[in-house]
Order: C-alpha cells, then sequence, then structure tokens
C-alpha cells in the first residue's frame, strides 16, 4: 500500500487526501468484490476455480504493473 500511495501521491502533491481517498475505497471495492467472487468461486465450482480467479487477479496485476507509467 505504501508503494501505491509513493505512486499517486507523485501525480499531485496538492491533491494528496482526495487521492487517498480514491486510492482506499477503489481497493476497499475491489477487495470486497474479490472476496465475494472468490467465496462464490469456491462454493460452485470448488477450489480450482477459486485458484484460477486468484491466479487471473495476480497476471493482472502484474501485467498492470509492467507497462511503464508515463506522465501526460
Amino acid at each position: 500500500m505504501i508503494a501505491h500511495q509513493t505512486i499517486i501521491y507523485s501525480l499531485d502533491p496538492a491533491a494528496r487526501s482526495r487521492l487517498n481517498a480514491i486510492l482506499l475505497v477503489s481497493m476497499f471495492i475491489c477487495m470486497a468484490a474479490g472476496s465475494f467472487l472468490g467465496s462464490l468461486l469456491l462454493a460452485q465450482a470448488g477450489w480450482v476455480a477459486a485458484a484460477s480467479l486468484m491466479t487471473g487477479a495476480a497476471l493482472l496485476a502484474l501485467i498492470t504493473r509492467s507497462v511503464p507509467f508515463r506522465r501526460v
């Protein structure tokens, strides 16, 4: 989380509180959705489906992080 805050704080130092609020709200929503989907998949399709969701989320994060950041 500290690494993410460092990245977003460098975007606009004057808007730190707004950027932090957006970061925390989006993290909460995504983690809640992931918990819901993981529980649903585990109950409906078993461990392999839940593990596939986790693997897909990790790969998506890796791909997203691998893309070079360009400031506009």
